[in-house]
């Protein structure tokens, strides 16, 4: 029997194909033997496995790692922050992602810090 792995599992999602389906087809096709061992513990992966792909969500984002100063990096994350645009940010290296539909108010706003 062969075992499914992650990156097949996310393809077959995208295709619509759900875990139910999957764990479906392993029990009817399975030698006995190994469908007793083995699918138990696959169907608590594969539901895992379902629900991080249900909650993964791509969003078109900027990155920015080159700030002239700390009080610059903190001023754009508050910008960024006050507008819900922030999705991530490292204090310790000053990076920041912001949302792409604010990526033009950040640049303008950097532009007015270094003037």
């Amino acid at each position: 029997m062969l075992v499914p792995v992650e990156e097949s599992l996310y393809n077959a999602f995208e295709d619509g194909v759900t875990a139910d389906k999957i764990l479906n087809f392993l029990q009817q096709n399975a030698r006995p033997r190994v469908a007793d061992r083995i699918l138990s513990v696959l169907e608590n992966v594969y539901k895992i496995v379902g629900i991080r792909f249900d909650r993964d969500e791509m969003t078109p984002a900027h990155y920015y790692d080159e700030f002239p100063s700390r009080d610059v990096f903190e001023a754009a994350c508050d910008y960024a922050r006050d507008r819900s645009g922030l999705q991530w940010e490292d204090s310790k290296k000053m990076h920041q992602v912001v949302k792409a539909e604010i990526h033009i108010h950040i640049r303008e706003f950097l532009r007015g810090q270094n003037k």
